[in-house]
């Protein structure tokens, strides 16, 4: 038994290449970025001279995992888009509010100009009963390792795949790969339920592309590329992410 959740543990360290078909470059790690991998396109900003236009947000593509979770995947394509609709929008009326711009969201993609697609690769569900018990066993049982991994293993995995590409001409500006981003506190609702830590993580993902977005402005839609934005952020911004605050 500990040898299979060894090898659950080890195969939480997912590939940086995309599973789902988003992007087909190849991602980087990086000190200044909060996901497991990602890559930026060098090239100027399409809509820096734009002080107005339409984003997109696609459903959440669950084709890699709704087969095996037939029940849970389905509701987490909801879930993902109201929490990015949320952020998302909240991000942009604080940069339209402070740098006099007209962005928006639109359903839409035939008219948007940036479209942002998002890919569930990976999801097992959370073990409430046996989490409580590894967290539990390891004041009691003092076997180094074992309960950090059957902690893991009972937390579950999900891991998904971002795209943001120009809407009209399809050119890949960002591409990013994460996963196991934060997990249910033992003291909330969430840590108790299967779906506990798809909760947490989705909204997590989703309010990070917010602070992304906000962070770019005032030229989200300027003159400096994505790439030099994501390389100039605050310090106290990328804390802020890898702890997950």
């Amino acid at each position: 038994m500990l040898l299979a959740l060894l090898c659950v543990s080890c195969a939480q360290q997912h590939t940086l290449t995309s599973e789902s078909g988003l992007y087909d470059v190849h991602l980087h790690r990086s000190l200044k970025s909060s996901v497991n991998g990602g890559w930026t396109w060098g090239g100027g900003n399409p809509y820096r001279h734009q002080k107005s236009g339409l984003l997109y947000i696609a459903p959440l593509d669950i084709t890699k995992v709704e087969k095996a979770q037939p029940e849970l995947a389905p509701l987490m394509v909801h879930q993902m888009h109201d929490y990015m609709v949320t952020y998302v929008s909240k991000a942009l009326q604080e940069g339209n509010a402070a740098n006099k711009h007209n962005w928006k969201l639109t359903d839409d993609p035939g008219k948007a100009h940036i479209r942002v697609d998002t890919a569930l690769v990976h999801f097992r569900p959370q073990r409430p009963l046996l989490r409580l018990l590894s967290s539990f066993g390891g004041h009691f049982i003092k076997v180094p390792g074992i309960s950090n991994v059957v902690g893991k293993f009972a937390e579950g995995d999900i891991c998904i795949e971002l795209t943001i590409r120009d809407g009209k001409t399809g050119q890949l500006l960002l591409a990013c790969k994460d996963s196991n981003r934060k997990s249910a506190r033992l003291i909330s609702a969430d840590a108790y339920k299967k779906s506990g830590n798809a909760d947490v993580n989705l909204r997590a993902w989703a309010e990070r592309l917010g602070r992304l977005i906000r962070h770019c402005s005032p030229d989200f839609l300027g003159d400096r590329t994505l790439r030099e934005k994501i390389r100039n952020r605050p310090i106290t911004d990328v804390i802020t992410d890898r702890l997950g605050l």
